[in-house]
């Protein structure tokens, strides 16, 4: 498998933007290796180190391993295929050296450069062009929303880590030093908050972010902050949840590959297939025979699915072939009944949802549950309200801590494969009694032993060999 290496660029390099493409807010110029005198000079310029700064979230990190991190790492998902890096993860022995980890950090670090680039020059480009209809600011608070979620990203994957907020224009500043989780956390709120204040409204399609992005952004950082603040988090999604979006009829239809952009969704990934501009190869890795893919479906998951009766969401997420002619062995399933992840159906074209409205509709029955002990009954409104959509019947949890496991299990079953799972686990500090738990398909244990010194991802190696403030 061929993987790219995104590095972290210095304040002179290159922004690589592409050209006209399907989806509408592609629908730009041509743009390569665009430098500073260019860049940075009028309305017209600006539009494009924007568009570069989405485009640059078109790399491994977000239409791949979001997955693996979040889905592999947790119940969800087995590493499957053959990769290294990505069984090390599975199994919790990931060192400094794992590649995928190597790539994610310099992934993300290679988008809040691009932001970095829209934030630190915009404010000063003297074109009045910027300023009809509030789009300079509106920039402003795309980037800012965008810069925020990679460093969302960031913490909760390594805990501290190094806060970039400005290209470096010195050799000390091209060594930055690790800073508080707490500290991250606070950046984060700010630059969300500048979002949910400037960035646009009404966009051409939901890959570009917006007032709404922020908000659900704003609900999930309160709910995975060390101590989490409930209250907001129940503000922040009623902000969400009275924006205009609306759950889609069927659930189903959210993978068909004919509802893209739908009322369902928050903020997706913009997939055109390789006859356009953005392909996505993700689909190729999981999905398919001949040779073993990636990322397969737990015994624990499918068996969730099965106790509940939660067929529509199983067989909209999981699909089951007979493999046996293949020449390959796996250590936790029957080739003759093998699952695959179902929800990127379209292959190269198949679209992914960073956030969606189910997930904040449960996130705030998590907060009404959390804030008081007679939250649960607002709760279940909630929660049946995305049960009723897959048939389920209303939930029988009648206290806070019963309603505290429905809703975790329900936000699994929905999320499923969608790169939430794990970071669930984290906030509610279930992960280390859940993983522990894990057994295959016989009831053997698997053995992951995980501790509190494996919850995070240690920093790549030549991190450490080119920074040693990272230490």
């Amino acid at each position: 498998m061929k993987f790219k290496i995104y590095t972290i660029a210095a304040a002179s390099a290159l922004i690589m933007a592409f050209g006209s493409c399907k989806k509408d807010f592609l629908d730009k110029e041509p743009v390569s290796q665009v430098g500073p005198e260019i860049a940075f000079a009028d309305a017209a310029a600006a539009e494009k180190i924007m568009l570069g700064a989405y485009s640059g979230m078109y790399n491994d990190y977000h239409i791949w391993d979001f997955m693996t991190n979040g889905d592999v790492t947790s119940d969800n998902a087995y590493a499957g295929g053959d990769n290294a890096a990505n069984i090390a993860i599975d199994k919790f022995t990931a060192n400094s050296t794992n590649g995928n980890l190597t790539r994610d950090w310099n992934g993300l670090y290679s988008n809040i450069k691009d932001a970095n680039i829209v934030l630190n020059n915009v404010p000063s480009i003297k074109d009045a062009k910027l300023d009809v209809n509030n789009r300079r600011n509106e920039m402003l608070g795309e980037a800012s929303i965008l810069r925020a979620y990679m460093y969302f990203n960031l913490v909760r994957l390594w805990g501290s880590v190094p806060l970039v907020l400005a290209l470096p224009t010195n050799d000390a500043e091209f060594y930055p030093s690790k800073v508080s989780v707490d500290a991250i956390y606070a950046q984060i709120i700010k630059d969300l908050e500048f979002g949910a204040a400037n960035a646009p409204i009404n966009v051409p399609n939901k890959g570009i972010v917006t007032k709404g992005v922020a908000n659900a952004l704003l609900a999930k950082v309160y709910a995975s902050k060390p101590t989490p603040d409930w209250a907001k988090v129940q503000q922040y999604s009623d902000a969400v949840i009275s924006g205009g979006y609306s759950l889609v009829s069927s659930y189903d239809a959210l993978w068909d590959a004919q509802h893209e952009n739908n009322s369902e969704a928050i903020w997706e990934m913009q997939y055109d297939g390789w006859g356009g501009i953005h392909g996505n190869w993700m689909p190729s890795v999981i999905v398919g025979t001949g040779w073993k893919r990636f990322n397969t479906p737990t015994n624990d998951l499918v068996a969730a699915f099965n106790s509940e009766n939660d067929n529509i969401r199983r067989n909209s997420s999981i699909s089951f072939k007979n493999v046996v002619s293949e020449g390959w062995a796996d250590d936790y399933w029957s080739k003759a009944n093998y699952p695959y992840v179902n929800k990127y159906r379209a292959d190269d074209k198949s679209n992914s949802y960073i956030l969606r409205l189910a997930d904040i509709l449960l996130l705030k029955a998590e907060a009404l549950n959390e804030q008081n002990s007679g939250g649960w009954a607002q709760a279940k409104t909630l929660v049946d309200q995305v049960r009723k959509r897959v048939n389920l019947p209303a939930t029988t949890a009648a206290n806070q801590t019963a309603m505290r496991l429905v809703i975790e299990k329900e936000r699994r079953l929905e999320l499923a494969f969608e790169g939430h799972r794990w970071f669930d686990l984290l906030r509610t500090k279930r992960a280390i009694t859940v993983m522990n738990a894990q057994k295959d398909g016989n009831g053997a244990s698997l053995n992951y032993n995980v501790t509190e010194a494996k919850l995070f991802f240690p920093i790549p190696q030549d991190e450490w060999d080119r920074n040693p403030n990272v230490r």
